[in-house]
């Protein structure tokens, strides 16, 4: 089978080269093995030794000598799913220090194990990755991910969406990006459900939230009802792209809030959800203003709500997060994401913002855009300047869509579908 390219590869053959030990975390299915074991190698082009530790004989074997097993000298030493054997991770750090040119790459999927054991072990030595599931960019076969509208957009402002606008794809590209858009809003983009039928894929999607809820849950932590967790999930699910209330979650639930914030979090760190925080002036008011929730992966979302159609506006708002979500995961310096409420009570989806850009974007699941939905990133661009924002900043508001014209709407507010936004430029 084809392999998809990732755009998370260009990044970690960086932080191979500048650190001893790198981490690479992220859902189960997301293509970790075979991104450090198909990609890499052919990126990289350095010798390595792979070691799974989900195999209990090659557990055992490094239990007996871990610092004689993993002393490779130069070649790269990959240990997957290291979480399940924490004792290595000494051997790891004596080896790091020990001995100059000495590299390590950490797989695993449990977010809460292994990272508490990097930061009691490895503090200072590591650095930190996350992979997610395919992007719709990732969607095409090939070497490297290409560069992207998102990118152009980000990189020259208004000018990039001009230069968009202009150089249109041709129309039988066009038809093939608004294909794998409908596929990829409809199926989500874990990697394993690609070759399957479509009753296949429902299958494969509901085999991994089993999975999910009765293996990676141990890892978690204990949950006593794992049926009322399901059902928190669902209730959670429901309510993807939406304010939360963990009072209102308790209350269906009939449990403490205190057992619901639990859940979430369960959730937050095995990449099943996560929670986008308002854009106020002090991290520690974000904080203490409710967040929105949003599903990783709209496949998942769509199957556990039991939405067959793909026009609905909070499952293409979570698609969206989606790809800002990989998109900034395979940024050197990845940007801020927020959301933001006026003091009117308008509401704008994101604010992805770094000291040079500011993007106001509000998703629209329709298949075009209209000066109304254009007013509040008006509003917002004229309005907001978030903390090292700089003066001369490129501002730019988008109304992301599922048409196929890049216009612009009103004053620095310009209409993009989405896959021309999350696809490739020419």
């Amino acid at each position: 089978m084809p392999l998809h390219p990732r755009g998370l590869v260009r990044l970690l053959r960086s932080r191979l080269a500048r650190f001893p030990i790198t981490v690479l975390t992220g859902a189960r299915q997301t293509g970790k093995t075979t991104l450090v074991r198909d990609l890499l190698p052919r990126a990289e082009r350095i010798p390595s030794v792979y070691f799974s530790l989900d195999d209990p004989d090659e557990r055992l074997r490094l239990a007996a000598d871990p610092v004689q097993r993993l002393d490779h000298g130069d070649r790269l030493v990959i240990l997957d799913e290291v979480q399940k054997q924490p004792g290595l991770l000494d051997a790891v750090k004596l080896l790091a220090d020990r001995k100059k040119g000495h590299r390590f790459l950490l797989l695993g999927s449990s977010q809460i194990r292994l990272l508490r054991q990097v930061r009691e072990t490895l503090a200072g030595r590591a650095a930190l990755l996350e992979l997610w599931p395919l992007a719709l960019v990732e969607r095409i076969h090939g070497e490297e991910v290409p560069l992207t509208g998102l990118d152009r957009i980000w990189q020259e402002g208004e000018s990039g969406l001009r230069r968009l606008e202009k150089h249109a794809p041709s129309a039988e590209a066009g038809r093939v990006w608004r294909g794998l858009e409908e596929e990829h809003l409809r199926w989500g983009g874990y990697p394993g459900i690609e070759p399957l039928s479509a009753d296949d894929r429902r299958a494969w999607l509901r085999d991994f939230r089993r999975t999910y809820l009765e293996r990676d849950l141990v890892d978690l932590g204990r949950v006593a009802d794992l049926d009322q967790f399901a059902l928190a999930q669902v209730l959670l699910a429901a309510r993807t792209a939406q304010r939360l209330s963990y009072s209102e979650i308790a209350r269906e639930l009939g449990v403490a809030v205190n057992t619901v914030k639990r859940y979430v979090r369960f959730l937050e760190i095995s990449y099943q959800a996560v929670l986008l925080r308002p854009l106020l002036p002090t991290t520690a008011a974000r904080l203490v203003k409710s967040p929105k929730v949003y599903w990783t992966d709209p496949g998942l979302a769509r199957l556990m709500t039991d939405r067959a159609e793909l026009d609905n506006g909070a499952l293409f708002e979570t698609m969206v997060l989606d790809e800002l979500l990989r998109w900034m995961s395979w940024q050197g310096d990845p940007p801020h994401l927020h959301f933001y409420r006026t003091h009117a009570g308008r509401e704008v989806d994101f604010i992805l913002h770094s000291s040079q850009t500011l993007l106001a974007i509000e998703a629209k699941a329709g298949r075009r855009a209209h000066p109304v939905d254009a007013r509040p990133l008006a509003e917002v661009l004229q309005a907001i300047h978030p903390p090292g924002l700089g003066r001369t900043a490129r501002r730019v508001g988008l109304v992301v869509n599922r048409g196929r014209e890049v216009q612009p709407v009103a004053p620095h507010v310009w209409a993009v579908p989405d896959w021309r936004l999350f696809g490739p430029v020419d």
